[in-house]
């Protein structure tokens, strides 16, 4: 499947009642099948990509949710949407959390089980608050599909330097950080000396994905939650938030970041 798709479309202009026949290019979104040892195990949605980008996610998905020996698994394509990995079916069966909302108890059961699977992350080394500042704007400069099709979330890897080191789209913005975790485990990145940035909000997922890939600063273009800023804080990362035209909000383990 092509990622983007050319769908026909009518422009109306409001101001003058006009009504034009188009066409217009969409972001592809279709089922990914993830098979294990042959039996279909689970069903996700993502944005088709080059060849690569289902394993990356797949790998980067599998290693958020606490599956021993990610980095290793073997992980083909057989089809164009189906991938197969080499694990016990039941192993992907679906996890039972009470909740993901910052809701007193619920959310003190999500950080339970984060701790089950994750580390505190130690890193002590200092980012200026001018480079992460303009991290968005980088990730923006290199959003190619999104340009084209404005329907995209994007997640990229940068250095302390803020030099990109890799970006994936996706139409879930879970799905774009599990494909970068699934290329940073592949290609051996160092996540410890790595800065995460979302083009979007900060949720509890984002959050957990980057506890468990060893991320120690995270920044958003949009707002954080309240169970993103309390693991973060739970776990040593650094949380940016609205980062944007030049200024961020900190929310958590502000030490890291140089004014």
């Amino acid at each position: 499947m092509d990622r983007i798709a050319q769908r026909r479309i009518q422009r109306v202009d409001t101001r003058t009642g006009a009504r034009t026949a188009d066409r217009d290019p969409v972001i592809a979104e279709a089922a990914l099948t993830i098979c294990a040892r042959g039996r279909e195990a689970m069903v996700v949605m993502r944005t088709p990509g080059p060849s690569g980008e289902d394993a990356e996610l797949v790998r980067g998905l599998l290693h958020a949710e606490g599956v021993a020996d990610a980095v290793a698994l073997a992980i083909r394509q057989v089809e164009a949407d189906v991938v197969e990995v080499d694990l016990d079916p039941a192993t992907l069966a679906p996890r039972a959390l009470t909740s993901t909302a910052a809701c007193g108890v619920c959310g003190r059961a999500a950080i339970a089980d984060l701790e089950l699977r994750a580390r505190e992350v130690a890193a002590e080394w200092t980012v200026g608050a001018a480079v992460i500042a303009g991290l968005p704007a980088a990730l923006r400069a290199r959003q190619a599909a999104f340009d084209a099709t404005g329907g995209l979330h994007a997640a990229g890897l940068f250095d302390r330097a803020g030099a990109l080191r890799a970006l994936r789209e996706d139409v879930g913005r879970h799905n774009a950080v599990d494909k970068l975790v699934g290329w940073g485990l592949a290609t051996g990145v160092d996540f410890a000396a790595s800065i995460l940035v979302l083009s979007g909000r900060l949720g509890y997922e984002l959050a957990q994905k980057a506890v468990v890939a060893g991320v120690p600063v995270l920044a958003a273009v949009s707002a954080p939650t309240t169970l993103a800023i309390d693991v973060c804080e739970r776990f040593g990362v650094t949380a940016c938030g609205f980062v944007r035209d030049g200024r961020l909000n900190v929310y958590s383990h502000g030490h890291r970041v140089d004014p």
